[in-house]
């Protein structure tokens, strides 16, 4: 399945949608659970006979688990989420009114952490919460008719070319951003909403929902949308990435980003100098330090690697910045630090053996450790 053929599918239950709505027996919110479980079983029996469904009851397990502990501390706890998995892998998760949510392989294989997932199910909920769905197809029924429906339907379905031509029709009012997405606010009280949830329940790390958002915003700058203008359907993730962190922050959220993701850590590697053995250290592909002499505390050049390496691990997995880094003397040593706490002392040694002052060997590894967690936060962010 295409990423277009996907989103044409969701075009096509916003059709549907709005053609239950036109016809008058939706009411007003709150709607009632029969009502939609009617509009959700419709939508249900279109994306089910165009894709086929994952058969994977241990991914199912686990994904309905989740989203049964977030249900149960949103806004609507009485609700039981229907979780089915589809076997694409295009990256996208949607909720149904009636409470369904489908989740896509392409986002099981995406998401870095249990963490991000419940972020993503969160926010899902979070629509399902205050009737998103039900309410955009409300407020722009009059768009909905038979014709945008079978042109959307014989695009996914495979239709002749008179039949595609006419998508210019639908395209028209997808950029009046009447289909396909939810305007500029909703997401953004959606992705509040997913957030407060994640805290209240307290099984995952909210930090996830930043994660995998940051990711959508990398994904954005390497390929920028089309301007919408007042009609864009999404608002650009950077700009809710950034709304999202400050309102964490607010509640007391550390923003660790390495215990919700898959980072880089350092490590050791033997070598050779002048015939004798040496190890460095490295992180992100930038050399930290270069040890040529064991120490007081190591036998050899590469044990004492591997101690730096494992300090310098529990510091990044805590989720030390850079601006964290520093130098003091301790005991007649330059000392690097990281949150006040040791990484790598220099001693005399160090300094005969690489024929440098003892404090410029420290500046040099401050400086090496703040290129490699500026590459990291590049890697992140673009």
């Amino acid at each position: 399945m295409t990423a277009n053929r996907l989103a044409a599918m969701t075009i096509l239950m916003a059709l549907l949608v709005g053609a239950a709505l036109a016809s008058g027996d939706g009411g007003k919110p709150p709607y009632s659970e029969a009502y939609e479980r009617r509009i959700g079983a419709e939508a249900i029996r279109e994306v089910e006979k165009e894709y086929k469904l994952l058969d994977d009851p241990e991914a199912k397990a686990k994904v309905e688990a989740m989203a049964s502990a977030i249900a149960a501390v949103s806004d609507r706890p009485n609700l039981t989420y229907d979780v089915r998995l589809l076997d694409t892998d295009v990256v996208n998760a949607f909720s149904l009114p009636g409470a369904t949510i489908y989740v896509t392989k392409g986002l099981l294989d995406e998401v870095q952490s249990d963490d991000e997932l419940a972020g993503v199910l969160a926010h899902e909920i979070a629509h399902n919460c205050t009737y998103d769905a039900l309410m955009q197809a409300d407020r722009n029924k009059q768009y909905f008719t038979g014709s945008v429906a079978a042109t959307i339907a014989a695009i996914l379905l495979g239709g002749s070319s008179e039949v595609v031509s006419t998508v210019l029709l639908a395209g028209e009012y997808v950029r009046q951003g009447v289909l396909g997405g939810y305007s500029i606010d909703i997401e953004r009280r959606t992705d509040h909403n997913g957030a407060l949830y994640l805290l209240r329940c307290g099984k995952y790390n909210p930090v996830g929902l930043v994660t995998f958002m940051e990711r959508l915003a990398a994904k954005e700058r390497r390929e920028p949308p089309s301007d919408l203008g007042v009609f864009q359907t999404h608002p650009l993730a950077v700009e809710r990435v950034q709304l999202l962190t400050d309102y964490l922050i607010a509640n007391g959220v550390d923003i660790n980003r390495r215990a919700t993701t898959k980072w880089e850590p350092p490590m050791a590697e033997e070598t050779k100098v002048d015939g004798q053995d040496a190890a460095t250290v490295r992180l992100w592909d930038e050399d930290i330090f270069l040890v040529l002499v064991p120490g007081p505390d190591a036998e050899t050049p590469m044990a004492r690697a591997q101690g730096i390496v494992q300090r310098l691990t529990d510091l990044l997995a805590q989720g030390m910045q850079s601006y964290e880094l520093g130098i003091s003397l301790r005991d007649g040593n330059q000392v690097v630090t990281g949150r006040d706490e040791p990484i790598i002392t220099v001693y005399a040694a160090d300094a005969e053996a690489q024929q440098l002052e003892a404090g410029r060997i420290a500046l040099n590894i401050k400086s090496a450790l703040e290129r490699a967690l500026f590459k990291e936060h590049l890697n992140r962010l673009y």
